[in-house]
């Protein structure tokens, strides 16, 4: 599909953000079509009461798209900070609380770690209270572990991957609270 250029357009390209506006006198006023990356489907197609009006959209635009690539950059460029055998965990649940720990295997790169899931010992608080905490047990895995690749997310903070949401910390030596019923 071809992107809609109107005749007499103005052409104004942001790299940094990554959009491409044409400004142009529609039948209605000064209007504003502008196209994000490669897309085909504008991302803003507005006319407005005056040229001032588009402009200062068109500026407010093209600063939050240009944070958000930022952002996008960031987090490629991302670096861990982890080392093999560090421990992260992910914390989870819905009325109950989990955690999940990981031992990291092996490091591709500066972006992602390999991790495989390893056992945890969880010590009950109270008889009957149903909750406590956990602790990894380093070199002790889970049994039928696979190994899975994570990206980095931030210092020390790796992806939980697709099949689980959030991030998996670095352990910190502390054991982490968990809950449960019946």
């Amino acid at each position: 599909m071809q992107r809609f250029i109107p005749d007499n357009a103005e052409t104004r390209e942001f790299p940094a953000a990554a959009v491409v506006a044409y400004c142009y006198e529609s039948k209605r006023g000064p209007a504003l079509l502008a196209y994000k990356g490669r897309q085909s489907k504008p991302a803003r197609y507005l006319a407005f009461g005056s040229v001032e009006a588009r402009d200062r959209l068109l500026s407010a635009f093209v600063a939050q798209e240009e944070a958000n690539e930022a952002s996008k950059r960031e987090r490629k460029q991302a670096a861990h900070g982890l080392a093999v055998g560090d421990i992260v965990y992910s914390t989870w649940g819905y009325e109950q609380t989990n955690v999940t720990f990981y031992e990291v295997v092996r490091l591709p790169s500066g972006r992602s770690a390999t991790l495989r899931e390893i056992e945890a010992e969880t010590v009950e608080d109270a008889p009957g209270s149903m909750t406590g905490s956990s602790t990894p047990k380093p070199g002790q895995y889970v049994q039928g572990a696979k190994d899975e690749t994570r990206r980095a997310t931030g210092w020390q903070t790796l992806s939980a991957g697709q099949r689980y949401r959030g991030q998996l910390y670095k352990w910190d030596g502390k054991p982490r609270r968990v809950t449960w019923y019946a």
